[in-house]
């Protein structure tokens, strides 16, 4: 989560330029969604896109920082921080940037909202507890729940594809490592293991690979590993930029991920399995960060005949 804010704040010190994809607002008959964060219209606001690039739309406009969005497994509602209130809490509205509920409401830090497979809970940090813990809650913000109490900064939770467990970041063991834990807050397992920053991670739809950043090799790029054990690593991105924020598309083809090598950071997808065919999806002179990709790739014919 913290080095997740300081990309936000990244977007702070860009300066903006009009957005690159489609316009006219998104067209949601279309499957293909990806949501993130860009300040290209002046200040760090939350957008909609699909998953080629185009139907660029913005969702929230106001004078706070909106980011971290997470999309509903049905497309549907997206969660996200904001400071929009004073203080950093957790929000959600639907896929047209409507019906904004705000979850929670402390003097602590609500961040780095996931949603649960079905939708109906989300886990997301605090520090209410006095330290960076996971939580889970209903999607209406009611019956929180804490699942974590370590010494360390335990951050960025991503459901399984069951529901049953929660992969994270923590440096509870003195540096940044990708763990699971059950979602009754048991069972909690190390995955990665160097000295490195290891972070971000990302489970594929068949709950078989984790996804995730490390800067092990020097700057940011995007791994994959066995989500049972930390095995069969594999790196997909080697460009001298950094690569991060690695989501999967619900067919598990493909991976969106924000990197700077065009010069700024923009939103890319490429081949899940392999990390070929690489393909950009925003092109500002702002930093476009933080992708969350619902997405189907490919032209199914539904999608022929509806965006030909």
């Amino acid at each position: 989560m913290k080095r997740f804010l300081a990309l936000g704040a990244l977007t702070l010190t860009a300066l903006s330029l009009g957005c690159g994809g489609g316009g006219g607002g998104f067209d949601l008959r279309y499957p293909g969604r990806v949501v993130f964060v860009s300040r290209r219209d002046g200040n760090s606001e939350i957008y909609l896109m699909d998953n080629r690039g185009y139907n660029e739309t913005r969702l929230t406009d106001n004078a706070a920082r909106d980011f971290q969005p997470r999309l509903s497994n049905d497309r549907s509602k997206i969660v996200f921080t904001s400071d929009r209130d004073g203080q950093y809490e957790l929000y959600s509205m639907d896929s047209r940037g409507k019906n904004l509920t705000r979850l929670t409401n402390r003097a602590s830090l609500e961040a780095d909202p996931a949603w649960s497979p079905d939708g109906t809970k989300i886990a997301f940090v605090s520090d209410r507890d006095g330290n960076d813990e996971l939580y889970v809650m209903n999607a209406d913000g009611s019956n929180v729940q804490r699942l974590t109490t370590s010494a360390g900064l335990d951050e960025a939770p991503a459901w399984s594809p069951d529901g049953m467990k929660l992969a994270f970041s923590s440096n509870r063991d003195g540096n940044v490592e990708i763990y699971t834990i059950n979602v009754d807050g048991s069972g909690a397992r190390r995955l990665t293991n160097n000295s490195a920053t290891d972070d971000s991670p990302s489970w594929s739809p068949d709950g078989r690979t984790i996804a995730f950043a490390s800067n092990r090799n020097g700057n940011f790029d995007i791994y994959t590993m066995a989500s049972g054990d930390g095995s069969d690593l594999t790196r997909l991105t080697s460009s001298t930029a950094d690569e991060d924020f690695p989501t999967y598309s619900l067919d598990g083809l493909t991976l969106f991920f924000d990197s700077n090598r065009e010069g700024n950071f923009d939103i890319f997808g490429m081949d899940a399995g392999t990390g070929l065919n690489v393909y950009r999806l925003t092109e500002t002179t702002e930093a476009d960060t933080s992708p969350h990709g619902r997405a189907l790739r490919g032209s199914t014919a539904r999608e022929r005949r509806l965006f030909r």
